[in-house]
């Protein structure tokens, strides 16, 4: 998934770093998940408030993040200060994939036409990591119009390997013939 814009980007790579360079990159990816949790937008629009008191504001955040680390602490900080709180899921986001991209991990969306039981979603991730020597860390949908086989996002690479694709390979060879 790609982050939308590069501020995002900027303020997840500084967090990183320092997570990273204090070897708790797993207890900072989980500290932003529960703040961006826990600042639906409904709160970060009343955190965003110009006509709220900023001390107010401020405090109030102090408040909701008090048990997480101080650096993520200090960016929400400054996030409120220059009023870039809206920013907050893209910077999770895109700390989360630098963690993923670390720790060797892709991400896959992976399609069926129909809901997978857990042991078959379990066997199509074993495959995958079979395949691609890497962690995988999925996302499952369901598209009834694939009518079999399944299709993967893996990163920027698309793998169609449903029924519908087939029968459009057909018709192809066949209108050509």
């Amino acid at each position: 998934m790609a982050v939308g814009g590069s501020a995002a980007r900027r303020y997840a790579e500084a967090l990183f770093e320092v997570a990273a360079r204090e070897s708790v990159v797993p207890d900072y990816r989980a500290s932003l998940e529960r703040v961006r949790d826990a600042l639906g937008p409904d709160v970060v629009r009343w955190l965003r408030d110009r006509v709220v008191p900023v001390d107010r504001r401020r405090e109030t955040l102090g408040a909701a993040t008090k048990g997480e680390p101080v650096a993520v602490r200090a960016v929400l900080d400054l996030l409120l200060e220059r009023d870039r709180l809206a920013l907050l899921p893209g910077i999770a986001a895109a700390f989360g994939e630098l963690a993923d991209r670390r720790d060797g991990v892709v991400r896959a969306k992976i399609t069926t036409p129909v809901e997978l039981d857990k042991g078959h979603r379990d066997e199509v991730v074993r495959r995958l990591e079979q395949t691609t020597s890497k962690r995988i860390r999925p996302t499952f949908a369901v598209d009834p119009a694939l009518l079999g086989g399944v299709t993967i996002q893996l990163g920027d690479r698309l793998i169609d390997a449903s029924v519908r694709a087939q029968l459009d390979a057909l018709r192809t060879q066949l209108a050509s013939t």
